[in-house]
């Protein structure tokens, strides 16, 4: 939770994508955070990271969803895909927004 508060405050150069389902997304998510459902994720990431030999390799993504085991299957089915700098973010969002931080509708 740290590494992600501290990469959302940095404004640093990377992806963070939040894994539950659109109507979750809609409820609110992190800052900054796009919506790609862990059920496709294996289909929409390439819009986001390039792919073959275009991947951005130097960039970081970041996985979440609601309490973490998802964001933990996205993380490895992206790996298996063949993309690097890529991190599950393993938090409750209820204590994230319970901290008071970073949270948009």
């Amino acid at each position: 939770m740290a590494t992600l508060k501290s990469v959302i405050n940095s404004k640093q150069a990377a992806l963070i994508i939040d894994v539950r389902e659109p109507e979750e997304y809609a409820t609110g998510h992190l800052p900054g955070a796009i919506n790609i459902p862990r059920g496709v994720i294996e289909f929409a990431i390439w819009k986001h990271v390039g792919s073959g030999k275009r991947q951005d390799g130097s960039k970081k993504v970041y996985l979440y969803c609601q309490s973490g085991p998802r964001a933990v299957l996205a993380t490895k089915t992206v790996q298996d895909l063949g993309l690097k700098n890529v991190f599950a973010v393993v938090m409750d969002i209820g204590k994230w927004k319970a901290a008071g931080l970073p949270f948009t509708k």
